[in-house]
């Protein structure tokens, strides 16, 4: 009976109800499943066949508590998704990345969180405004919509992470108006989607900023593109999140999240025994 630890945090520590999903599918295949904060006792993860990466939100406020952690489940036992993938997406430097592989990205600069060289980055590029996030981060923290008059309060407002790690200056693609499109994968294969639409006057599609989500049928040149974008990872994830935008019928990849995204099973219940057979093949 293979025993699988699906890491949650402290701030969250049960089971996601889309992870109960994944869950529940993994026991009817003879699993035992429990769930685990990351960042409570070791002892939670002592003997597991396999730790599952889920819900570790906040995981960016203790970015070396996380990384050492990370690097200790992949020395103990099969980390999903596996460390060189988590060390790829711990930082968003891995858009460049993909656009050097031939990955279609929106136009992204890292630079230091200051004002003077974000505003170097608008004048190089032409902008009025941009996207800025941090490096590392996650849920939409401090990811702020910056433009040329306010520059000044808007970067002395940035959260300390995003002073420690940097910023990524990206390019703003009006798309996003008409949602976020997030494809899911399981070991490269497509699974299903949905659209994240922001609400008036927004930008951000997170769930702290109160987006509307539906199930999404893209076509199937979209799902293939999200597909190769995975092919340029350093390895195959076991589970991953692709978010983008579609502009003439082409995929622009704003994020790949191979770290603890949430997947939306709940819009696609079958989609928790696709993640359940695929894990058991790792396995």
């Amino acid at each position: 009976m293979p025993f699988i630890v699906l890491a949650t945090s402290l701030e969250s520590p049960g089971i996601t109800p889309s992870d109960r999903l994944y869950a529940d599918a993994l026991e009817r295949r003879g699993c035992r499943v429990v769930g685990a904060p990351w960042d409570g006792p070791r002892e939670a993860f002592a003997g597991a066949d396999a730790v599952v990466l889920r819900a570790t939100w906040g995981y960016y406020r203790t970015l070396e508590a996380f990384r050492d952690w990370t690097e200790a489940m992949a020395t103990a036992t099969r980390l999903f998704n596996p460390i060189g993938l988590v060390r790829w997406n711990l930082r968003k430097d891995y858009v460049g990345k993909l656009a050097a592989a031939g990955v279609r990205v929106p136009q992204s600069h890292l630079v230091a969180c200051e004002a003077d060289a974000i505003a170097k980055v608008l004048d190089d590029a032409g902008w009025n405004q941009a996207v800025v996030k941090p490096a590392s981060g996650a849920s939409g923290h401090s990811v702020e919509l910056v433009k040329r008059a306010t520059l000044l309060e808007q970067v002395a407002g940035l959260s300390d992470e995003a002073r420690a790690s940097g910023v990524v200056v990206q390019e703003f693609l009006p798309e996003i108006a008409e949602g976020e499109l997030s494809l899911v994968y399981f070991d490269g294969v497509f699974s299903h989607a949905i659209r994240k639409r922001p609400p008036p006057g927004e930008f951000r599609s997170n769930s702290r900023y109160g987006p509307t989500r539906t199930a999404e049928t893209p076509p199937r040149e979209v799902t293939e593109q999200g597909a190769a974008c995975l092919r340029a990872l350093p390895e195959m994830p076991l589970y991953a999140r692709v978010d983008g935008v579609v502009r003439d019928g082409e995929l622009i990849v704003i994020e790949v999240e191979v770290l603890e995204p949430a997947l939306f099973m709940e819009f696609d219940p079958p989609s928790a025994e696709r993640f359940a057979e695929a894990t058991l093949q790792r396995l």
